[in-house]
Parts: structure tokens; sequence; C-alpha cells
């Protein structure tokens, strides 16, 4: 209490000159002399993080998406996993890396290059493999005259089923509008989209002769070459033709019926055209 009374006794005019005393002048050096509290350094590691996934993200487009080639005229070139194309000599070479590819990745290949064409590969008997089924042309050619589509394989004459062989589409640059059906290697299980004899050379009945034969004697021969067999009726005429009704398509098949012709149905598979009567060709 003593102490506090002697606090409150000393009043301005004791203090009076006192800033200017040693005490004083060394306090406020020391003050002085202190470095200032710096605020710490904030690191721009948000817009250094998010610059890195974009520089990422660029890079690894580059190398898994499609790449095209651009020139003053427009693109020259363009790949996906399904095609690779390229203008070549005047011409437009499309290279078919993927022959079991969704049509709509055809399309854009095209379409990247400047040239609307559908290309619908189906599958196919072995000898048709490579083969154009259809082909139509949407346009005019652009009104420079007709157009120019062919298919062929790299090695030369290769066969397309083989691994080392590629399916390569030939087309001139007036080709947009142009749609093409051509044959693809079809797997197990699906049936062919063309009509092949199975008699012919390198066919699964090569050699063997079906005509004027009754069903269980063909039947045993495809057997013994290890080949189902399902029927087509028809109805036949003397000057060699015929015709079906898809309406008796369920009716049984008797093994005296006669055979008219005999088709590559799928791998494994023949397809016999019977009918109950036996007409005899002209």
């Amino acid at each position: 209490m003593n102490e506090l009374r002697q606090l409150a006794k000393v009043g301005d005019e004791d203090l009076a000159g006192q800033a200017y005393g040693a005490g004083a002048r060394a306090l406020l050096a020391s003050i002085i002399a202190e470095e200032p509290v710096r605020e710490p350094r904030r690191r721009p590691w948000k817009r250094l993080a998010a610059a890195g996934m974009v520089i990422a993200a660029l890079a690894a487009a580059a190398v898994l998406g499609p790449s095209i080639l651009h020139t003053s005229g427009g693109a020259t070139s363009y790949a996906n996993a399904a095609m690779d194309i390229k203008l070549e000599n005047g011409m437009w070479v499309a290279r078919i890396k993927d022959p079991f590819a969704d049509p709509a990745r055809y399309e854009e290949a095209f379409h990247a290059v400047g040239l609307e064409v559908k290309l619908l590969l189906q599958p196919a008997s072995p000898d048709m493999v490579g083969d154009i089924f259809q082909l139509g042309n949407g346009g005019d050619g652009g009104g420079r005259g007709p157009s120019s589509i062919a298919i062929d394989s790299v090695p030369k004459h290769c066969k397309v089923t083989a691994p080392d062989c590629t399916m390569v589409l030939t087309l001139s640059p007036n080709a947009s509008g142009a749609w093409i059906k051509a044959g693809r290697p079809a797997k197990a299980d699906e049936p062919y989209a063309n009509s092949s004899p199975a008699t012919e050379e390198g066919g699964s009945l090569a050699g063997y002769e079906v005509e004027d034969k009754q069903v269980s004697e063909v039947v045993a021969e495809a057997g013994r070459r290890g080949l189902k067999v399902v029927y087509q009726i028809v109805k036949p005429s003397p000057d060699g033709g015929h015709s079906m009704n898809p309406e008796r398509q369920s009716d049984p098949v008797g093994q005296d019926w006669w055979v008219w012709a005999a088709e590559e149905a799928q791998l494994g598979v023949v397809r016999l055209l019977v009918s109950k009567e036996h007409v005899v060709r002209q």
C-alpha cells in the first residue's frame, strides 16, 4: 500500500524531462534496432498444383488421344484406335487397325479429314474377307467425276485373317457421300453376311459335288469333315433357279430330301439348300 501511495503522488511535473534521460534513450535505441516482424510468405502451391495437373492432362491427351496433322489446306491425316488415314500421292489411304471396331470410329476418322464416308465391315467367309459386298455414292463426287474406291491388303495379297495382314481402303478425294459394306474376319459364333459356295476351292466342302444328292448323303460327308449342317428350304425350278419362302424355314427336313447347293454359313457350319421335290435341271 505504501508503494501504491508513492506512485500515486508522482505528478506530471515530476516526470518533466525524463523522456530524454539515459534510460529512455537506451530503451528507444533497443526498439529501433530490432528487425520488424515479417508476415509469413504465402507460397502459391495451389496454383502450381493446378498448373501441373493441366500440363499432365495435355501430355496424356497427346499420347493417348487421336492424332491429327493439319496443313493450310486442312487435315491430311488422322488416327484413332480403329483406323489410320493419310493423304498419299493424291489418294486417301485408310489402314484398318481394328476390323471389329464400332463403325462410328471409322466415320470419325473420315470426317476428321473432310470425308463423309460410312464404312460397315461385316463377318465374311474366309474367301470373301477384304472384298466389297456393296458400294454406293450419296453424291456426285463433288462435281469432279466418279469417285474411286478399292480395298487391298498389306503386305500385298496377304490373307486379312492373318495377324500381320492389314486391310487397306483407298479412296479418291471426291469420295464424300460414299457408303461401303465389306467383309471382315468372322468370330466363331457369327453367321456370315455373304453367300459363298462351300464346294469351291478353299471351301468347307471343296471337291465334293452336292447337287442331286439326298440330304442323308451330304450330311454324312459334312460329318466326316467335322462340319455342322443347317438348312434353307427352297422351291426349285427346272431352269436351275429357286425361290425361298420364309414361312417354311421351320419345317422339318427329311433325310430323303434333295440338296441343290451348299453355302458357307459360319465357321464350321454349312448351309444346305434343300427341297422335298426332286426336279431334274435342264
